[in-house]
């Protein structure tokens, strides 16, 4: 044989025949041979330069030894997975050391207690699994599959092995065949607790071993075999940790055991095989939960604590404050404003506290307190998207009405609004006290008395010299860091974006709105302190806030709202009362507790009406007039808009009409770039048409509705984002998010749909029905959006019972085209959204408009669509079809004469209609087209040249020949139209001129 093929030993005939030995019992028992602490068996073929008769130990294992080890090794894998709870993995070990355990109790072996106690362990485990009802919802659905397996394999598995680990439990000893395994375990555990090992684990098993050992490690022997040589000691150790790695040491370190097999290679001979008793530690498990908490309360304690010690810094002691304390802490305060690691918050309560310690010197030192604490409140808001808390908003509005009632209260108080020299003077004051307190280190006495005075006494001193040499208006004169004007605007924008961003389905938004009568009251009375100065830029301001936070509601509303504020700042709120005083019988009597609650005794708590108190009405046209005449442009525009749709909600359709015509908003609107003004503009003219829609003016109500409901109406009433196109970028989305109507103020899109798509019916199913007769050749439209939609639902091939609005108008449409009055007003009589409509016996009122305009004009589209078919026609007959009087119908059908719309004429003996047979020429028909379409084109010139010139170039024309608005130098205004002897004629009047205006007639058309 080579020599590179022989041991790694010298020829010497001892190794030869230790080998020869070991290689003859290794056949026999059928066992592996390996070398200590080595896995890899690596250094097999390495020649030694040492030669000794222990170059190699080999160890002979039984079959149950090898069967223990594989236990084992499962039994490792098995815990670490447990650690992190995947029972998957601990549902695979658990297999595998089933399927070892069933063949050792084939061949009649003993259970080892190692054994039992693992299947004690998994138990707990998996009961502890079980119970954890908020874990279990955490792991995902394939643990929680493998942990419902193992509850039912092991509760199944450990019914052979009761008694076992009935005694275990018992008696948790660990056995003497566990010990020699053991070891390695617990000297890992030891290495991941701060174990008392002098050994590093990852040092190098090169070095010499130590002449002496300490006593705990040489009682750890292990039952390995020993490394040949120190150069194979480090891989060696390796090697033996993974393979006698303890199932009671799955969470320490394999490094660590290469320390217990440096200690095993000092023993020798016998003390190597003895067995020695083995002491379990166990690993102290850490509270993590709880170390949390301590750590909360901990920083909370800290926190607590550091604000005492800043509140105790800036502030001193109610009993000995004085003015000068207080104004030098508030200069404290102020400077510090800004700085880095000073919060808002930290500013805010400081100011808060100092404004309680100041009312007892009087309005005069608690206002600049006052004033600083509203900015220090304002700044909390560091992005220009976040709002106030309704607490922290209630606080600042206290705040201001606070001063409001300071300045109203004593007519002599007058705000004078900080500058920047104010400020600059503040700061030098501030750095002369702390030189002069750095050089001044001698006592202190007063000029006047000749006694010891204290740096406070002494500032009090001065500042009551220097208050005494000033005059009247001088003292009562207080600078403020603010303006009362500028504050109300900012705090009504925090209102309103609170209201963007709180949902309104909550109850939050719902209590939120309570909150709208604190503000208007607020701006009342900050609205009188400016009056009073003469301000009336500021006031005019502060009245157009007033208007827009009242205009919306109606009269009936408002009163309502304003009792409900008087009633909870009086009273505080309802729910908080006692049932006994909101009772029939709680009357203001004497105390009778057989009879009566004492809680009833002071009687029902009500809200007396004061004689004094404006109107809503009132108050909306002060505020509006006083705009009127101080206001800039742009607030009057806002003010005619609000004003209008205030009388269009309240069913004056006439006042707002003329306003609007005689403000002229429709020709400039459109040319204005100020979207919030259009915005408004497009509200108030859906307000005008609902109202006139209410009254039964169907033109007007289609004039205009026709603009803003026929496309993107959420959009151009700032009621939904854009969903048309992406060309937006973040910062435009973001400013369109900004400009949304809050929900209490939303019109309701589907009544507004509604009035719409009926306004249009009315008026466009005669026409569609007369150029279908063939009557006359010039198609008129009115309304391209309406027979656009009548198109859609004609091109159905089912058509279905109508189920929203809209299929209910269309389905009402068929039937008024067929001259079925009765069933087109059943389909839009009973619709949902006249519930929406405001007012007592509102829907009532509008089913009755709604059934005499149906009537009318199905009487005109029954003689459009069926006059070829008759000779002559009754009157009676007429009347009794439509139920119609007879004068009405009379009237109809005479109209429709004389506009030439229907060739007929009547029989006065008999009251009949008869019928001409007059048929145009094609060369007729030809002319009529082309002369519409001469129109057409000159209209269109006409719009072009007003778009480019920004005049009416073409149609300044008189008055009395064109169907211009009040200016007789105009064209357009409300719809062109005229009024002449209570009749309206539409005489070429064209569109309106700009924005939302009224379209006007191009034809003679009356009704």
């Amino acid at each position: 044989m080579s020599k590179f093929w022989a041991n790694d030993s010298s020829s010497s005939s001892n190794s030869e025949n230790e080998s020869d030995s070991d290689n003859s019992s290794s056949s026999e028992s059928d066992s592996s041979v390996k070398k200590a602490g080595d896995t890899t068996n690596a250094n097999r073929w390495v020649m030694d330069s040492d030669s000794s008769d222990d170059d190699e130990i080999r160890v002979v294992k039984s079959g149950k030894d090898r069967r223990n080890e594989a236990i084992k090794a499962d039994e490792t894998k098995m815990r670490n997975a447990m650690k992190v709870k995947d029972f998957n993995a601990v549902d695979d070990s658990f297999k595998k050391i089933q399927t070892v355990m069933e063949k050792q109790r084939v061949g009649g072996v003993d259970l080892p207690s190692f054994y039992i106690r693992m299947l004690c362990d998994l138990e707990d485990f998996i009961s502890a699994s079980l119970k954890d009802k908020a874990g279990f919802k955490k792991l995902s659905a394939t643990n929680g599959r493998a942990l419902n397996r193992m509850k039912l394999q092991i509760r199944k598995y450990i019914k052979g092995f009761t008694e076992q680990m009935t005694a275990f439990r018992a008696n948790p000893v660990v056995s003497e065949d566990e010990a020699d395994d053991d070891s390695s375990s617990s000297s890992d555990s030891d290495s991941d607790s701060d174990s008392d090992s002098d050994s590093d684990s990852d040092s190098d098993s090169d070095a010499e071993p130590k002449a002496k050992a300490k006593p705990k490690e040489a009682a750890k022997p292990k039952a390995k075999a020993k490394a040949s040589s120190d150069s194979d000691s480090d891989s060696d150790s390796d090697s033996d940790s993974d393979e006698s790695d303890d199932w009671g040491s799955s969470d320490s370190d394999s490094d660590s055991d290469s320390s217990d097999d440096d200690i095993n290679t000092q023993l020798k001979g016998r003390a190597r095989w003895v067995k020695t008793a083995v002491v379990v530690k166990e690993k102290v498990v850490k509270d993590k939960e709880g170390r949390a908490e301590k750590r909360k309360q901990d920083k909370e304690k800290r926190d607590a604590e550091n604000a005492a010690k800043s509140k105790s810094k800036f502030l001193e002691k109610e009993a000995t404050m004085t003015v000068a304390l207080v104004e030098k802490n508030l200069n404290d305060i102020v400077t510090s404003r800004g700085k880095r690691g000073v919060r808002a918050s930290d500013l805010t309560r400081q100011l808060e506290a100092l404004c309680k310690m100041s009312i007892q010197f009087g309005p005069t030192v608690e206002i600049p307190v006052l004033m600083h604490l509203i900015n220090s409140q304002f700044d909390q808001n560091r992005n220009i998207d976040d709002y106030m808390s309704p607490s922290v908003w209630r606080s600042c509005a206290a705040s201001i009405s606070r001063i409001a009632n300071f300045l109203k209260n004593e007519p002599r108080l007058k705000l004078k609004l900080m500058d920047a020299d104010d400020f600059l003077e503040m700061q030098m004051k501030m750095k002369e006290k702390e030189t002069s307190k750095l050089k001044d280190k001698e006592v202190l006495i007063d000029p006047n008395t000749g006694e010891v005075e204290d740096e406070a006494q002494r500032a009090e001193r001065l500042r009551v010299e220097a208050a005494s040499k000033l005059s009247e208006e001088e003292r009562f004169t207080i600078k403020a860091a603010g303006s009362m004007c500028a504050f109300m605007v900012r705090l009504e924008e925090q209102y309103t974006k609170s209201l963007q961003k709180t949902s309104p389905h909550s109850p939050e938004y719902v209590v939120r709105l309570r909150d709208e009568g604190v503000l208007l009251e607020v701006l009342s009375l900050v609205s009188h302190y400016y009056e009073k100065t003469g301000m009336n830029t500021e006031v005019a301001e502060l009245n157009l806030l007033r208007l827009e936070h009242s205009y919306y509601k109606h009269d009936v509303i408002a009163v309502a709202v304003d009792s409900a504020t008087k009633f909870a700042s009086k009273f505080g709120e309802l729910e908080a009362l006692h049932p006994a005083c909101l009772s029939v019988n709680a009357k203001a009597t004497a105390v009778e507790p057989a009879k009566v609650h004492p809680a009833a005794a002071s009687g029902k708590p009500a809200i007396t009406a004061d004689p004094e108190t404006l109107s809503p009405q009132q108050i909306i046209t002060d505020c509006a007039s006083f705009i009127y005449a101080h206001g800039s442009e742009k607030e009057k525009v806002r003010a005619i808009l609000c004003h209008i749709t205030y009388h269009a909600i309240h069913d004056r359709f006439e006042e707002g009409r003329d306003l609007l015509l005689m403000s002229k908003l429709q020709d400039t609107i459109a040319i204005s770039n100020d979207i919030p003004n259009m915005i408004l503009f497009n509200r108030m003219m859906v307000t005008l048409g609902l109202c006139a829609f209410r009254k039964g003016k169907i033109w007007e109500a289609f004039n205009c509705l026709s603009d803003v409901a026929s496309s993107r109406l959420r959009e151009l009433l700032a009621q939904g984002l854009t969903k048309y196109g992406h060309d937006k970028n973040s910062e435009q989305e973001k400013a369109e998010r900004r400009r949304q109507t809050p929900y209490h103020q939303q019109l309701n899109v589907d009544l507004i749909e509604a009035s719409h798509l009926i306004s249009a019916m009315l008026l466009e199913v005669p026409n569609m029905a007369k150029e279908s007769a063939g009557g006359d050749n010039r198609k008129r439209v009115t309304s391209r959006y309406f027979r656009k939609q009548v198109e859609i639902y004609n091109r159905q091939i089912f058509t279905g019972p109508p189920e929203n609005t809209r299929d209910h108008i269309m389905a009402s449409t068929k039937a008024l085209q067929a001259g079925d009055w009765r069933t087109s007003y059943e389909m839009i009589a009973d619709l949902n959204v006249w519930q929406l409509i405001p007012g007592e016996g509102a829907k009532e009122n509008i089913q009755k408009v709604l059934m005499e305009n149906i009537k009318e004009q199905g009487l005109r589209t029954f003689l459009f669509t069926y006059s070829n078919n008759y000779d002559s026609l009754a009157l009676e007959s007429l009347v009794e079809k439509f139920d119609l009087e007879a004068s009405q119908v009379h009237s109809i059908v005479s109209k429709l004469m004389f506009n030439r719309e229907l060739l007929a004429s009547w029989d006065g003996p008999t009251s009949t209609i008869v019928m001409h047979r007059v048929h145009t020429s094609k060369l007729q028909n030809l002319a009529l087209q082309y002369s519409e379409k001469v129109a057409q084109l000159v209209e269109s010139n006409e719009k072009l040249l007003d778009a480019q010139s920004g005049t009416y170039g073409f149609s300044d024309r008189d008055f009395s020949n064109t169907g211009g608005s009040w200016n007789n130098n105009r064209r357009g205004g409300y719809g062109g139209n005229k009024f002449n002897n209570n009749r309206r004629r539409y005489n070429n009047g064209g569109r309106g001129g700009g924005g939302r205006g009224g379209k006007g007639g191009r034809r003679n058309h009356s009704n």
